[in-house]
């Protein structure tokens, strides 16, 4: 058997297709391994002999000795889904097996799934940032109500949530879309101690910027928030529908790779604001963030950077 592209995912990870076609142009063989769960779970066994692990997916099967490289290019999609008992026991104990079987493959990976995990947490992405120099808006993350109303009392202040932005459930996906904090909401403890929050200050946006970045390579694209996405540019506008192709000056460019060796990353997908005075603040980095709608604008480089970075790591060592 062929040694194959481990592509890790999901069922609705529709940017893994022009990826895996366009290895399977190259004659690269490629087996997409669905981390989702309910009724569409796919099978993985790990067995002490040998450490060896087994991936089955829609009727195939593929064990860790003919594994050359691996790709997470999502994380479990139920991660942070409300459930039942039942549900809530299935996720618990596939996520149990899932990435520690994943983690043991003695392969190269591009964007090791424990990696991306860890880099998804907003908290590390900004000591990180502000670490190498990169410029972060004033924030406060807390549920503590006292620490909060001081903080918003000073300016105008956006929440934003601290783990996601997408709520899932019965099989519905809602967006918590970053909103500018009105003073009465400081006024119930309840509610600012329920769960802790990212609060920022509010900086007048000139434009938004994304940043793909896929080992060496990157991928901008910028656009004009609209009257209605004062605080969040996805607010009442398609992905990327107003962004067009822009430049990243070379600083903020070499503190994002810095950044992303310092998480671990070899791919990403990095948001970043420009106010109306010019000045550039880092958001965030999302782990596993959408490229599809910025490779319009770079007629499919992304696609063939990520396949390029795959099959320059067949053969590598872990």
């Amino acid at each position: 058997m062929d040694k194959v592209v481990l592509v890790v995912t999901h069922r609705r990870g529709f940017e893994a297709d022009p990826v895996i076609d366009e290895l399977r142009r190259r004659s690269i063989s490629v087996f997409r391994f669905n981390t989702d769960a309910c009724n569409e779970a796919s099978v993985a066994s790990f067995t002490s002999e040998g450490e060896e692990v087994t991936f089955s997916c829609d009727g195939r099967r593929v064990a860790s000795t003919n594994v050359a490289v691996g790709w997470c290019q999502q994380l479990p999609p139920y991660l942070g889904q409300a459930g039942d008992e039942r549900a809530c026991l299935q996720r618990e104990n596939l996520l149990a097996l899932q990435l520690p079987s994943l983690d043991a493959l003695k392969i190269p990976w591009f964007n090791k799934p424990w990696h991306v995990l860890h880099a998804s947490s907003k908290i590390a992405q900004l000591v990180v940032a502000r670490a190498i120099g990169l410029t972060i808006p004033k924030t406060l993350v807390s549920n503590d109500p006292h620490a909060i109303r001081n903080f918003a009392q000073e300016q105008t202040t956006v929440a934003k949530n601290l783990a996601t932005p997408w709520v899932v459930s019965c099989g519905e996906t809602h967006a918590a879309y970053t909103r500018i904090v009105d003073l009465l909401w400081l006024l119930d403890d309840a509610a600012l101690s329920f769960a802790p929050i990212i609060y920022q200050e509010y900086r007048e946006r000139k434009r938004d910027i994304r940043v793909v970045v896929v080992g060496d390579a990157t991928f901008a694209a910028s656009c004009v928030p609209g009257p209605h996405q004062r605080e969040d540019v996805r607010k009442e506008s398609g992905a990327g529908e107003s962004f067009e192709a822009c430049n990243v000056d070379a600083e903020t460019t070499h503190k994002l790779h810095s950044l992303m060796r310092m998480l671990q990353l070899d791919y990403c997908a990095a948001d970043f604001m420009e106010d109306t005075d010019g000045n550039l603040f880092f958001l965030e980095v999302n782990t596993c963030g959408a490229w599809w709608w910025l490779d319009q604008f770079y007629n499919g480089a992304i696609c063939r950077a990520l396949a390029d970075a795959l099959v320059s790591r067949m053969g590598g060592s872990a």
